[in-house]
């Protein structure tokens, strides 16, 4: 069914918003003012979907998108909108969520928007035909279609490093060559050296799949090559009647002729295979910049032995080794216990006051009593946010608090919980690491009282 359609707004998932019939309308590449010739389509989560036929008029923010593969790749849905508009639709976003728990008149810094070509992780799918292996050329890699499955090949990404982008093509002819099922491909450019992780494999890789592996990391300057796949089952019995479960993905190093490193504060850390590395390093820096200022810990009291500062969520230590310097001690606590053993053996090889724990703080958050120590706590939790944590936190006396989040709704829920504790929400910062995309990212800073 085709009608017309005037765009109202853009929603968070950067679809422009119609109505009609008191029904919501998403219009893919619709910008709000603009008036379209659109075909209905089927019934999406809150509304539903229609196409685009026709603009019968255009919106002053449009511009023409900077890439070939826009509206077929689905890893960019805003490339159409001038940089201005962009950035209140971000930051909108962030608002949006935050007066859905009633906290309004929150001042906003501008957003700090990371450059084009520097996106420095990224995890692609691979569209392998069936029967094993196929000629060079005949696989997709690149990202799903949006509310698909279809993969767009792309030889080149607007938001990658030059050096990613230049193993696309290689990398969908390896994968073709090797078969075996892949199905999506991680990769990273460290501080140190680029890592790449096959993922999907049927079946452990043979000793030839495993040579052509190895020869490839070395043509392409590749420090690190893994692969996922099945864990060897258990068997045993169980009968017709028992279920079948299948075994859990096995992540396993294939080569690594070179050192896979981050480097914080000139820290250098061994990063595991799938550890977490800010997107880019413009907002890494951007995210430690933001946190030091805003926590000011030289101004907080010292105790005996310096200022205290407990880093939950941690990762590798990116945000904690920044604020390592000054006499201070920091305490990172990280759920990956192979992400908080590289930060530890990295702070007793440099010989700074850090120390790193591996714990799980969704299920055992730093307690009132464990918070008590600190003058100030950072938390950057995963997309699910840090409820049990900012429960414990409201409760607690910790001066500062320095909140980073890649999803505004967890975010604003945590914040809801500080402020009802009696934290005042004193600085909000919007950082774009996933330019061109829906993701935003952000860093806001709590304090005690007054």
């Amino acid at each position: 069914m085709q009608c017309e359609l005037t765009i109202e707004a853009l929603g968070a998932g950067g679809d422009g918003i119609a109505r009609r019939d008191g029904a919501k309308l998403f219009v893919p590449g619709a910008l709000p003012g603009e008036r379209v010739r659109a075909e209905l389509g089927r019934a999406a989560s809150g509304g539903a979907v229609a196409r685009v036929l026709e603009r019968l008029s255009n919106s002053p923010a449009r511009v023409a998108p900077p890439c070939q593969y826009f509206g077929l790749c689905g890893g960019c849905v805003a490339q159409h909108i001038a940089a201005r508009p962009y950035a209140e639709w971000k930051a909108g976003v962030i608002r949006e969520a935050l007066a859905h728990r009633g906290l309004t008149d929150i001042a906003m810094a501008p957003l700090i928007a990371s450059p084009r070509a520097s996106r420095r992780r990224a995890r692609l799918a691979a569209a392998l035909p069936a029967g094993g292996r196929v000629p060079k050329g005949e696989v997709a890699l690149g990202f799903r279609r949006r509310r698909g499955h279809e993969v767009t090949a792309i030889e080149s990404c607007a938001v990658l490093l030059p050096v990613l982008n230049g193993l696309l093509r290689p990398l969908s002819g390896l994968v073709a060559e090797i078969g075996g099922g892949v199905t999506e491909v991680s990769l990273t450019r460290a501080h140190e050296g680029i890592d790449v992780i096959l993922h999907g494999l049927a079946a452990p890789p043979s000793l030839a799949t495993r040579e052509t592996l190895a020869g490839f990391a070395q043509s392409h300057g590749i420090q690190r090559l893994s692969v996922e796949s099945p864990a060897p089952g258990r068997g045993g019995g169980g009968g017709k009647r028992r279920r079948e479960r299948r075994p859990a993905p096995m992540l396993e190093t294939i080569v690594q002729p070179g050192a896979v490193q981050a480097r914080f504060a000139g820290i250098p850390v061994d990063a595991p295979p799938s550890a977490f590395l800010q997107p880019t390093a413009a907002g890494e820096a951007a995210i430690q910049r933001l946190v030091r200022d805003g926590l000011a810990v030289a101004e907080l009291a010292p105790r005996k032995g310096g200022v205290r500062i407990a880093d939950l969520y941690a990762g590798l230590g990116g945000i904690g080794f920044a604020l390592a310097g000054g006499g201070g001690r920091v305490a990172m606590f990280e759920g990956s216990a192979e992400m908080a053993g590289a930060a530890e053996a990295a702070a007793r090889r440099a010989g700074v006051n850090v120390t790193a724990e591996a714990r799980d703080l969704a299920r055992r958050p730093l307690g009132v009593d464990e918070l008590k120590p600190y003058d100030a706590v950072i938390f950057d939790p995963p997309r699910a946010g840090a409820r049990a944590q900012a429960e414990a936190l409201a409760a607690s006396r910790v001066a500062r608090i320095a909140a980073v989040s890649c999803h505004p709704p967890s975010f604003a829920r945590d914040a809801r919980i500080l402020t009802d504790g009696g934290y005042r929400l004193s600085a909000l910062t919007p950082i774009d690491q996933f330019l061109w995309s829906s993701h935003v990212e952000l860093v806001a800073i709590f304090r005690r009282g007054g």
